[in-house]
């Protein structure tokens, strides 16, 4: 009823193929996980949500990890308005690849103004190749939040795609003169700009 809550986040997956991106969707819409890796060309989920007390809907493009794929993935590079950067905590250069990939978001996007999560998957595994010191200062140097996840025991999932919702929240509110509705947002959002999950 409240067209607050229809506005759409669209929140795209990126990182390495294998490292976890469809298992961390599918954690976090279905609540269910499943061991079998099947490589993803492109998958879209749509599903209502609500994130600190505003309810919003998140369109979630998981993308393929695969190098032949990489058009596809720079078309939602573009299209996208928050970005979880997955790597597997098991995989140094997964790490790796997805700095690779969070520099290409910013010159595809022409702004270091890109809401960004970080996430460090496969948390549960006991061999970890990554140094997770190196990790949290690539992120603090950043600006960029960072969860250590894991789909598997379903460890900080929710809480991740959460975070990434907030992220786009404060580039909306950093932004009100965005699409020229500033009119609107500055004067008459004074008590809905707290309604909705607004991406401008």
């Amino acid at each position: 009823m409240n067209n607050q809550s229809q506005i759409v986040e669209e929140l795209v997956v990126v990182g390495s193929g294998g490292v976890g991106k469809s298992c961390l969707t599918v954690r976090f819409l279905k609540d269910e996980f499943t061991s079998d890796y099947d490589p993803t060309i492109e998958e879209n989920y749509r599903k209502s949500i609500v994130v600190d007390e505003i309810p919003c809907i998140v369109n979630i493009v998981d993308t393929a990890g695969q190098q032949e794929y990489t058009a596809l993935r720079d078309q939602h590079f573009q299209s996208g308005k928050g970005f979880l950067l997955v790597f597997a905590l098991n995989d140094a250069a997964t790490f790796e690849e997805v700095k690779q990939l969070k520099d290409q978001i910013i010159k595809l996007k022409d702004t270091k103004r890109v809401p960004l999560m970080m996430c460090g998957n496969k948390c549960d595994l006991p061999e970890k190749e990554v140094d997770t010191k190196a990790v949290q200062a690539y992120c603090t140097q950043n600006k960029i939040p960072y969860l250590e996840t894991s789909a598997k025991s379903n460890i900080n999932v929710t809480e991740s795609f959460h975070e990434l919702v907030r992220e786009c929240r404060k580039k909306a509110a950093a932004a009100p003169n965005a699409k020229g509705n500033s009119k609107q947002n500055g004067k008459d959002a004074k008590g809905k700009g707290k309604k909705g999950c607004i991406i401008l």
